[in-house]
């Protein structure tokens, strides 16, 4: 089998190293590159010195996308700058591979519904980068809300917040995609989407949405740097709002869902791999995951996507989810630039 990896920075270099791990050498790689850096990172987005991207993994590399569909590869990761997911992916499923897509889809809502049609048409697996779907104290969560034993969802407050100078200290922040309008950058769209996904994984698809974004601070880019957006839910006891908030320069880091309940609230810590339990007359409960590592979701994920392609039966991480996250995004910035609550139903594709 060959998979062909399309953007090789340290996300495109984790699922290729989890591949490898899986496969062994009973799978060849090829790559498409346009900038060719051989700096190779650990699991920890460290550089590991003097040693060669292309000679680590036995690269085939390829300077054009065109030249390296011709290989006829099976499965494309699509793991490069947000602005070029779409018309990769295109690519891709016109060449007949199964594609795996890091989150988001794109930056806006431009060409993906011609992106769903082609692959029902090409009856191709796409599955989208949401590796948070597999930590595990998010499902254990979506498993206590789902017992209904704490009475109606109340409120549901999320947050993540990290320095974006600090995210990737190998390199410049403000030369790197996630500060660069053109690149599909802003916090919003690499950062708060996976907040986005899970809520409506948990929660269901948001009826409305009100938000503020902008920039805050000093750090150079041009792009947002912070976003607060309020979500409705209608659920059988009525609507109930879920509270998102994200930024770009949170130190020590925080990442956490809190669902407030009416006899008691969950909190889930993402960093901390941590669920803290609030019942009314009972002491604070807390359930730990000492075994969990951040890979493992990566792990998980590419097993999820791998079953997919074998079983030809999808049952998450679905382009369809990818959109709903993707609507989410684009109605929340359209909240913020005009002013006003914004419905789901108003942005879709």
């Amino acid at each position: 089998m060959k998979i062909l990896m399309i953007g090789l920075g340290s996300i495109g270099q984790r699922h290729l190293r989890n591949l490898k791990d899986h496969f062994g050498d009973s799978v060849e790689f090829l790559a498409y590159r346009v900038r060719g850096l051989q700096r190779t990172f650990s699991d920890t987005m460290q550089i590991r010195e003097n040693v060669e991207l292309d000679r680590e993994f036995s690269l085939r590399v390829f300077t054009s996308l065109e030249s390296a569909l011709e290989e006829k590869p099976q499965i494309a990761y699509i793991t490069n700058v947000t602005s070029q997911h779409l018309s990769c992916a295109f690519q891709a499923l016109q060449a007949g591979c199964d594609v795996f897509i890091e989150k988001p889809i794109s930056y806006d809502l431009e060409g993906v519904a011609a992106l769903v049609k082609l692959a029902k048409k090409k009856k191709r697996i796409v599955c989208v980068g949401f590796q948070n779907r597999f930590h595990p104290a998010l499902n254990r969560l979506k498993e206590l809300i789902h017992q209904r034993e704490f009475g109606a969802i109340i409120s549901v407050q999320a947050e993540v917040g990290e320095r974006l100078t600090t995210m990737h200290s190998y390199e410049n922040y403000a030369e790197t995609y996630m500060a660069k309008r053109n690149l599909g950058g802003g916090v919003i769209v690499n950062q708060q989407i996976h907040e986005f996904d899970y809520l409506q994984w948990i929660f269901g698809e948001p009826v409305s949405v009100m938000a503020r974004c902008g920039k805050n601070s000093s750090l150079q880019l041009d792009v947002e740097d912070y976003c607060d957006a309020l979500f409705y839910i209608e659920a059988e006891h009525g609507s109930f709002p879920i509270y998102c908030h994200a930024d770009f320069f949170q130190f020590p880091p925080r990442r956490y869902c809190k669902v407030i309940f009416e006899h008691g609230w969950i909190c889930a810590d993402l960093l901390s791999a941590s669920l803290t339990i609030c019942v009314e007359g009972q002491p604070l409960v807390t359930e730990e995951f000492p075994e969990f590592t951040r890979n493992q979701m990566f792990v998980d994920e590419m097993l999820e996507f791998l079953q997919c392609v074998h079983t030809r039966n999808q049952r998450q991480l679905t382009l369809e989810d990818g959109v709903v996250s993707l609507r989410m995004v684009v109605a929340a910035k359209k909240s913020s630039m005009e002013n006003r609550s914004v419905l789901l139903e108003e942005v879709s594709i």
